[in-house]
């Protein structure tokens, strides 16, 4: 499989095919059985995994929530947080609206383990926390499954206008 810088694809199946399994070898939480993972035709390997790791953001199928505002949840590991750059993601992830009719906004709390929202609102504040830095490759395994087609619709169009420098 070559995927080219830039690239924005998708990946089909059925259940039990082995998407998950390939998502996890190109993001490197798994090591191949066989061949290896390359990147502008160096090997990802032991001597630069942790360089490898910061080139993208990964947004899987079951999302971790902190027990804490939406802010901090985007924000996660942000030691400074840009409110500015955290709206603008929060655009892309198509969530102002609803964040807009909170009335904490931001400052919301999600619960623990995000029991206080909904699976697609839990999805689409992951979205919003992998872009904030800003990474050149996008993984998403599944992340839109729990969106209404309109919504999954909004967020592609949106990802589509800030890829010209991604791989997604």
């Amino acid at each position: 499989l070559v995927i080219a810088k830039g690239d924005f694809i998708g990946i089909l199946g059925e259940s039990g095919k082995g998407k998950s399994t390939l998502v996890n070898v190109i993001s490197s939480l798994l090591s191949p059985d066989s061949g290896s993972v390359k990147v502008d035709d160096s090997v990802v390997n032991e001597n630069n995994l942790g360089g490898y790791r910061y080139l993208f953001s990964y947004v899987k199928q079951d999302v971790f929530m902190l027990n804490d505002s939406i802010l901090s949840n985007i924000a996660f590991l942000e030691s400074e947080i840009d409110e500015t750059r955290v709206r603008q993601c929060i655009s892309q992830a198509n969530l102002s609206e609803w964040v807009l009719s909170l009335k904490n906004g931001l400052n919301t709390s999600v619960g623990e383990l995000g029991n206080k929202v909904s699976g697609g609102q839990k999805q689409r504040i992951s979205i919003a926390r992998a872009i904030i830095d800003n990474p050149k490759i996008l993984i998403f395994d599944d992340c839109l499954s729990a969106v209404d087609t309109e919504t999954e619709e909004r967020i592609l169009t949106n990802l589509e206008k800030v890829s010209s420098s991604k791989t997604i």
